[in-house]
């Protein structure tokens, strides 16, 4: 659904000095903007799969759950490029909603009665920024949820010892002739 989600979305943006691509009215955040808004409609749109019957209503909790794991995944790699930036940005966003929340042992958890409000909440921000074209308001916003929380940087650190990449080993010769 991410990918899909990045056909969601202007090309242009009409602002004061006419028509621009809408990559160069949101300027240097919008690729974070972007993959943020892939992320998030994406999540929207898999709850709008399952409210039409066509995903299994059974599975919606663990689609959330992977989502929230799918942060953790790609924020290891830390927040400097957009991806990174994008996952902070959402993950900030669903923590100060509440949809995101440490329980008692340390352990994020998604509470399942806000997180789809929290999401829908958060596309509309992301798509009106889009069709919109406010760079000032993507900045705003991004720079509003970009700092990772000192709680967030001690849990990754526990991970440290997981691996980033997988080096797989084949059972057929490196060389095929």
């Amino acid at each position: 659904m991410h990918e899909i989600s990045h056909g969601i979305g202007p090309v242009s943006a009409r602002t004061p000095n006419g028509q621009v691509g809408i990559n160069e009215a949101i300027g240097p955040m919008f690729s974070a903007l972007e993959e943020a808004k892939a992320d998030v409609v994406g999540m929207w749109a898999l709850r709008y799969l399952v409210d039409k019957g066509v995903l299994p209503k059974e599975k919606l909790e663990e689609y959330y759950a992977s989502y929230l794991a799918g942060n953790f995944r790609t924020l290891r790699f830390g927040i400097g490029e957009a991806h990174g930036q994008a996952e902070m940005m959402e993950f900030n966003y669903h923590l100060e909603s509440g949809a995101y929340k440490q329980d008692a042992s340390g352990r994020y958890v998604v509470d399942h009665q806000k997180i789809g409000p929290s999401i829908a909440a958060l596309a509309k921000e992301l798509l009106e920024i889009e069709a919109t074209g406010d760079r000032a308001r993507a900045e705003a916003w991004f720079k509003k949820y970009d700092k990772m929380p000192e709680h967030l940087a001690k849990a990754l650190k526990k991970t440290e010892h997981v691996p980033v990449d997988l080096d797989p080993r084949f059972s057929f010769p490196d060389q095929v002739e």
